[in-house]
């Protein structure tokens, strides 16, 4: 589905999809992501350094109800040094600027679709395009979601997730395993953190036991 409404906004410059609920901060937003289609690590990224805190395109989404481009969500970056970080640090990955369709649900959060790109076509014409074709993604991504709810129970971690246990259960470092994958010891460390939260582990020790009773990773 991301690839069809991707392939409407292609000729307008848009290059990144986002369709989530806007839960109040400090929730994670994670698991109220329906179709994300951000740029490779820029995920992990946002939810290690708290972004979605101060991202003022986020906290314009969880109040308006009218569309609205990302530089005309009301925040003086100027004042608010964190918000210009968040909006600075997703221009250098591709996404200077934008377009939100706010969704006002049925249910206690508030939704939005946000369209991206390094620089977009904004005028008055895709404005109303992306709010259209919005709204019916929107609808849609809500179809899917319920589908993939009545399957099966997915496993609980990512992929990254089990990796960095499995390197833990062989008895290596955060240090060794951000070596071993090529990422930081920060980001080992989080994503440890992030599979004992879900496992309800109060340790790594016991964070790999769960994984391993619970077939999320196997040690060979």
């Amino acid at each position: 589905m991301i690839g069809t409404f991707q392939s409407c906004l292609d000729p307008f410059g848009f290059t990144v999809v986002l369709i989530t609920g806007l839960p109040d901060p400090p929730a994670d937003p994670t698991p109220f992501f329906l179709l994300n289609s951000w740029p490779s690590g820029w995920h992990e990224h946002y939810i290690e350094e708290d972004f979605y805190r101060d991202d003022p395109v986020a906290a314009a989404g969880r109040t308006q109800i009218d569309p609205f481009a990302w530089n005309e969500a009301p925040v003086n970056l100027e004042r608010h040094p964190r918000a210009r970080q968040v909006m600075a640090e997703a221009a250098s990955v591709g996404m200077r600027d934008g377009f939100v369709v706010p969704i006002v649900t049925s249910r206690s959060v508030q939704a939005c679709v946000s369209v991206a790109g390094n620089g977009p076509d904004l005028n008055s014409d895709v404005r109303r395009m992306i709010h259209l074709v919005g709204m019916f993604a929107h609808a849609r991504a809500m179809r899917l979601h319920a589908c993939q709810k009545a399957l099966p129970k997915r496993r609980l971690l990512s992929d990254r997730e089990r990796e960095v246990l499995v390197w833990s259960a062989a008895g290596k470092t955060a240090w060794e395993t951000s070596c071993i994958l090529g990422i930081s010891e920060r980001t080992v460390t989080y994503h440890i953190t992030m599979a004992a939260r879900r496992l309800q582990a109060v340790s790594r020790t016991q964070a790999v036991a769960r994984a391993i009773a619970l077939g999320e990773i196997s040690i060979s």
